[in-house]
């Protein structure tokens, strides 16, 4: 049995515009999240603890491991009060897997006072026996603000001088969806590779930023290897642009009209 080092992440999600308030006074609910895995006996074990350091209780809160195809949903807590916290453990099958490095996910469904839902994800590896560093990684990342629909960029470079087939995974919240997958990649020794997925905005609201991150994984000689990078895409109101662009054509027409009216002015007889 092998024991990773604790892991630690925050996942936030605002939600002043669900409770009406104005921005300067708006709530906020901040779910903290806190795990130590081990993987045994073809399961991945999760010791998970959960806080709220916002200053908005969370409602119907559930937490979620997931490795795979495979999940494990913990108990429901009606309430989670600002600065309350519990703790969960798990244990998710997760049969066969060999050495290396593999990605698994946590997530905490909650709703606000309104009772509209949101998830707080997290992805993170775990190991399995003593795999060397993986040789490949995420250089960038690219996302753009977003209100119903957007891309995202990556570039993926292989790090050894042998060919490489890797597939690539979003993790993405349940509020995101991904709608166009990355397809399995073919790297060359030493390629770097520009890649794009895209997704949709289902229920996120206006204002709230989102993490997503990507997972690259590939087979090395009987060892599977993955890499996690992480980006924080913005959702903006599609009113918003629309208003703007409303604008800007309404003040291109006037301004035509205003240039009309003087050039008729300059030709008109004295």
């Amino acid at each position: 049995m092998r024991r990773t080092e604790p892991s630690r992440w925050l996942a936030a999600a605002l939600v002043g515009a669900c409770l009406g308030a104005p921005t300067a006074f708006a709530k906020s609910i901040t779910i903290n999240m806190t795990s130590t895995v081990t993987y045994d006996n073809d399961a991945l074990g999760v010791d998970l603890k959960v806080s709220n350091s916002g200053d908005e209780a969370a409602q119907s809160v559930v937490p979620v491991v997931r490795v795979g195809e495979h999940q494990a949903r913990g108990t429901r807590h009606d309430s989670l009060e600002p600065n309350g916290k519990f703790e969960q453990s798990f244990s998710v099958p997760a049969p066969g897997l060999g050495e290396g490095q593999w990605p698994y996910r946590v997530a905490v469904d909650y709703t606000d006072a309104n009772q509209y839902p949101f998830e707080a994800l997290h992805a993170a590896l775990f190991v399995v026996g003593s795999p060397s560093p993986a040789k490949i990684a995420v250089t960038k990342i690219d996302i753009a603000p977003v209100s119903t629909s957007g891309t995202v960029g990556l570039q993926v470079k292989n790090l050894a001088g042998v060919p490489r087939h890797a597939t690539v995974t979003l993790f993405l919240p349940a509020d995101l969806e991904v709608t166009e997958p990355v397809p399995p990649l073919e790297l060359t020794p030493w390629e770097q590779r520009e890649v794009r997925a895209g997704f949709m905005n289902r229920t996120a609201l206006a204002g709230s930023r989102y993490p997503i991150f990507v997972a690259v994984e590939y087979d090395d000689g009987g060892v599977h290897q993955a890499v996690l990078a992480q980006e924080v895409v913005e959702i903006r109101a599609a009113r918003a642009w629309l208003s703007g662009a409303l604008l800007w054509v309404v003040g291109a027409l006037v301004l035509g009209w205003l240039v009309l009216l003087a050039v008729r002015g300059v030709r008109r007889p004295a």
